[in-house]
């Protein structure tokens, strides 16, 4: 398994509590079909996944789109029985996706991903996300690739973007990869997320992927917790009251 590196929000692990772990199973083909509507959009805990799309622009054996749009789509919160990073809030493609090379030539193929992640508790912003990958093989060559190209925006204007390739070396002993956590300064509410990928596959060899998984991370504005330390000032004030009253007495 492919695991990327991740960053823990204390906020997120009270939430996790108090909040479902997963949404039922519905396929990337039905919500790229219902984007901008309810019934295609994904939710976990304050983020809500919308906008999904899923395109195939070179398709060699016309069934890369097919597996694309069976893909089992569902978001749950780490630690429990879909693994991950204890409170790390996923949203996890499921099912093979990949090119199936039975002919004498060696073939490539292209596929393109996406959706939108917004945050809806006020004043707080997106300020990283992290990937994970399960890739396949059937006996792996040299030259055999599965390459990630992932391109974060916002307003239309790029904000993050990384390039990963999966090796043959990587189906038995995958390590971790510059490039695994897009990190977003200044951090912003909402983004638009498209993974590019590529196969590339030897005769005879099957390459792909089973799982596609990225979690979400967020945090604070600086007003806000400015906002909040002012807020506590007065209790801080009343508290230092209090023990020189002590020890006067």
């Amino acid at each position: 398994m492919k695991l990327r590196n991740t960053v823990l929000i204390v906020a997120a692990v009270a939430m996790a509590a108090t909040i479902q772990t997963a949404q039922a199973q519905v396929t990337l083909g039905y919500l790229a079909a219902h984007s901008g509507s309810a019934a295609g959009t994904l939710t976990i805990a304050d983020k809500t996944y919308s906008d999904f799309t899923v395109a195939a622009p070179n398709d060699p054996n016309g069934t890369l789109l097919t597996m694309a749009d069976a893909l089992t789509m569902s978001t749950f919160i780490g630690g429990g029985v879909n693994g991950g990073v204890p409170g790390a809030e996923y949203l996890e493609y499921n099912g093979f996706v990949g090119l199936i090379n039975g002919t004498g030539s060696a073939q490539y193929g292209d596929l393109t991903v996406g959706y939108t992640v917004t945050v809806n508790t006020p004043g707080y912003t997106i300020n990283m996300i992290d990937q994970n990958y399960t890739p396949n093989a059937s006996q792996a060559t040299l030259g055999d690739n599965v390459i990630i190209g992932e391109t974060v925006a916002n307003g239309g204007n790029v904000v993050a973007n990384s390039s990963l390739t999966l090796i043959p070396q990587d189906f038995s002993d995958p390590v971790a990869e510059s490039g695994d956590n897009l990190y977003i300064n200044p951090g912003v509410p909402s983004l638009v997320v498209t993974k590019d990928i590529s196969f590339y596959a030897n005769p005879g060899q099957i390459i792909g992927l089973s799982v596609l998984e990225q979690s979400v991370h967020q945090v604070p504005e600086p007003t806000t917790m400015l906002a909040g330390a002012l807020l506590l000032l007065p209790f801080g004030a009343s508290t230092l009251r209090i023990l020189r009253r002590n020890r006067m007495s």
